[in-house]
Formats: C-alpha cells, sequence, structure tokens
C-alpha cells in the first residue's frame, strides 16, 4: 500500500554543492527536479526532507519557478516517505512528489493570534 503525506514544508538553505533545488535528467531520460525542504514543527521540531517529482509536470512547474529560493512554502503531496540516515548524521526524510503548490509568503496580519 502507498504511504502517502501531505503538508506544508518550507524550501532548505543552498549549502556548498548542496544546492536547495535542483535538476537531472535520470537513466530513464525523465526529468528529475530534487528539492531540500523543512519540515518546521516547532521549537527543537524540525526535519529535513529531500523530495524528488520525476516528469514533464515537474520540468513544467520549474521553469514557472525559477526564482525557488529558501524560506518559500511549499504545499506538497508526498508519496512513499522514508526516513534514512543524513549526510550530516540527521535522519532526513526522502520521497517523491505527487502534486507541489508554491504558496505564498505569510505576512505578518496573515499570523494568528496565539
Amino acid at each position: 500500500m502507498t504511504t502517502i503525506t501531505t503538508g506544508i514544508f518550507f524550501v532548505g538553505k543552498d549549502r556548498p554543492n548542496r544546492p536547495a533545488a535542483s535538476e537531472h535528467v535520470n537513466d530513464a531520460g525523465e526529468y528529475v527536479l530534487k528539492v531540500r525542504c523543512i519540515d518546521n514543527q516547532g521549537k527543537g521540531r524540525v526535519e529535513g526532507y529531500i523530495v524528488r517529482w520525476v516528469g514533464p509536470q515537474a520540468k513544467v512547474w520549474r521553469q514557472a519557478h525559477m526564482d525557488l529560493k529558501a524560506g518559500d512554502i511549499l504545499r506538497l503531496e508526498l508519496e512513499n516517505p522514508r526516513s534514512i540516515p543524513g549526510s550530516t548524521g540527521m535522519p532526513e526524510t526522502h520521497a517523491t512528489v505527487r502534486t507541489c503548490e508554491l504558496l505564498s509568503a505569510r505576512s505578518p496580519s496573515d499570523a494568528q493570534a496565539a
């Protein structure tokens, strides 16, 4: 059975030799968009995700969002998320993107009162 998860994620920061968003063509000749994301669930509950979106829809989406940057907000529907040890020793979750929507940044007035 396929595991599906949905949520709001933030585009991660670029790192040396590890951009937040990258693209390539896989061995099957398919376009692949890879994005490093953060799932921020509150203080001390931040998880890294590496998500891959394969196919022509990913390419069209990327071409429309070439200015994607750290902190941008994505609404993602992900398939088969799996936690594995990351390159820094911390776990990171890998998943395949089913749908992706770039959300507009929230202004301070959009924040809910505590």
